[in-house]
């Protein structure tokens, strides 16, 4: 070996250690120690950011349980709105006379002046009775009349000249007063062999023809007055104080015709056996074209009411029997008791709820009252944006 070489030999022999040589672990393991104590501090800085008052605080385990198991239901807001009320009745037209003209004395039938369905006035004759000897005996009567009155007349004079006493005087005024009584009687006997018309009206059924004998008390025609017409119908105990006189109504009748009055009548007593009231709707008839005896239904106006439209497919029943909804009050499952104003395909009108309500529409069913439950809101229905006056049957 040169004598260069040995120098090189002998310096690296008197080098220095490096750091890594004194270190009691290898560079390796030192680099993982590193790593882990940056990740640390990584963790650290991120908690450190947030203030303290955001920290989250752990819940107990059995809320964060009774969240987890909330049910979700949809939800409706619904607003109560003034709606036109109206009761429905089913009802019938009747005329407002009906009269059933009887014969007044024996005889028979000789003539029939009017047709069955004619239109009558008032003293219009409408069935003739052949007068017989009823004629004769009016004359028999007015001449005793006459002779009576000729006595009377001389025992007058002859008593005031003294002839006569006052007794004869008073019989023979008795006399003349029984012949002029016998003559009014005749007259009537002989005017009820004209059978009128009491009022203007419809000649509805003559039961008679000519020739047939007709005795005392036998109908001989029917004359129905139906100007104005009569709309009737028979309304439930708990709505009678609900309707007033003078109220508005309308009839649709099954033949077609809709009209309008005002109710005449309400009965003050029921009918025991339906323990339903009488009610009477007058309506103008002047052309006669409306016909008795038809049926109808009978529409009352009984004023305005505060009601909310929901969903026909929503009312449930409580636990105690009573009609209701489920609505969200504060997070909360509740019952709203309710009563039905009316029922139609664009939803149940009712009253009971709140101004302004989120009633359950979805998922009700599977709730109970006082119950935590997540919500959502459904999109409005088209008839619940709709204009709020309209008529409520």
């Amino acid at each position: 070996m040169s004598s260069d070489q040995q120098e090189q030999t002998n310096a690296a022999a008197t080098k220095a250690p490096s750091f890594w040589d004194k270190m009691p672990v290898g560079k390796s393991v030192f680099t993982s120690i590193l790593v882990i104590i940056a990740l640390i501090a990584w963790l650290f800085s991120g908690l450190l950011s947030h203030s303290s008052d955001e920290l989250a605080i752990a819940k107990p385990l059995s809320e964060t349980i009774q969240q987890a198991n909330r049910f979700k239901v949809v939800v409706q807001a619904l607003e109560a709105r003034p709606y036109l009320n109206e009761i429905n009745l089913q009802a019938r037209s009747e005329a407002d006379k009906v009269v059933t003209i009887a014969a007044e004395t024996n005889g028979t039938i000789s003539a029939l002046p009017v047709d069955k369905g004619a239109f009558v006035q008032a003293n219009q004759t409408i069935c003739k009775i052949d007068i017989g000897a009823r004629q004769a005996q009016l004359d028999e009567a007015k001449a005793m009349r006459d002779a009576r009155q000729i006595e009377f007349n001389a025992a007058t004079k002859l008593t005031e000249q003294g002839h006569v006493s006052k007794s004869q005087l008073a019989a023979s005024r008795a006399a003349y007063d029984a012949s002029k009584a016998a003559v009014k009687g005749r007259q009537v006997e002989l005017s009820r062999a004209t059978i009128r018309a009491p009022f203007d009206g419809i000649l509805d059924r003559l039961p008679v023809k000519v020739g047939d004998f007709i005795s005392v008390g036998q109908p001989c025609a029917t004359i129905i007055d139906k100007d104005p017409l009569l709309v009737v119908g028979h309304i439930a105990e708990n709505q009678v104080n609900s309707v007033r006189l003078g109220a508005i109504g309308k009839a649709a009748f099954v033949t077609g015709e809709t009209v309008q009055g005002k109710v005449r009548y309400i009965a003050e007593t029921p009918n025991l056996a339906t323990r339903t009231f009488r009610i009477e709707l007058e309506i103008d008839n002047k052309d006669l074209l409306l016909r008795d005896g038809v049926s109808a239904e009978l529409t009352l106006q009984t004023g305005n009411v505060l009601a909310t439209r929901i969903p026909q497919g929503i009312l449930t029943m409580s636990d105690d029997g009573k009609l209701g909804v489920r609505v969200i009050d504060e997070g909360r499952v509740a019952f709203r008791n309710v009563a039905i104003v009316a029922d139609n395909l664009d939803g149940v009108l009712v009253t009971g709820l709140r101004a302004r309500e989120n009633v359950i529409i979805a998922g009700g069913e599977y709730t109970r009252d006082g119950r935590q439950v997540d919500f959502e809101f459904a999109a409005p229905a088209l008839a619940d944006v709709a204009t709020p006056s309209v008529e409520v049957r």
